[in-house]
């Protein structure tokens, strides 16, 4: 029973953690003043500086990235906007609330049935979970939007940089989740 309890928070917690961090996506604008969720600007101003340094931009490559990520900063926003108003009010207290005490508990990820069940606790829809997805695959392509748009005005040497620093990034993503799971 305790197990299931847990499982069940969880579940609750990467529902939550899931729903927030595509609702927290970083917009960057001027000066690395983006708009909405908590500091989204500095988040920007920071990756912005770790990408000058070790890309080793020029002025003018700073300037055009900063003018890619201002330019995709609405459909972003558009985005945000549509997840949020997918859940209730309640529903997304309780995916908090659930996701706080994941990472109190620091388990590692439920199973989609777990998830599954979860989300029919709290009420939400088929419709909302098929919303959701097709706004990440939004987002997502997004992303890739940008990416496809600043490796196009880096050099060659740049570019790979730039792809080792996003596969040290990922390396790094799953050894923390690595290290949830296996607390379990």
């Amino acid at each position: 029973m305790k197990t299931q309890s847990k499982k069940f928070k969880v579940l609750i917690a990467g529902l939550a953690a899931t729903v927030t961090m595509l609702l927290a996506v970083p917009g960057v604008a001027e000066n690395g003043q983006g708009q909405g969720h908590h500091q989204r600007g500095k988040h920007g101003a920071k990756m912005m500086e770790k990408m000058s340094t070790e890309l080793n931009l020029t002025s003018e490559q700073q300037t055009q990235i900063k003018q890619i990520f201002e330019s995709h900063k609405g459909s972003f926003q558009q985005i945000r906007e549509q997840m949020k108003s997918t859940f209730t009010d309640e529903q997304r207290q309780a995916m908090k609330e659930a996701r706080k005490n994941r990472r109190a508990a620091s388990d590692g990820r439920p199973s989609k049935e777990e998830r599954a069940q979860k989300m029919a606790e709290l009420g939400i829809s088929e419709g909302q979970r098929a919303q959701m997805k097709s706004l990440r695959q939004q987002m997502k392509q997004e992303r890739e939007q940008i990416k496809t748009e600043i490796m196009a005005i880096l050099t060659p040497e740049q570019q790979a940089k730039f792809e080792e620093m996003k596969a040290q990034r990922k390396r790094h993503h799953k050894g923390r989740h690595g290290n949830q799971q296996q607390q379990q």
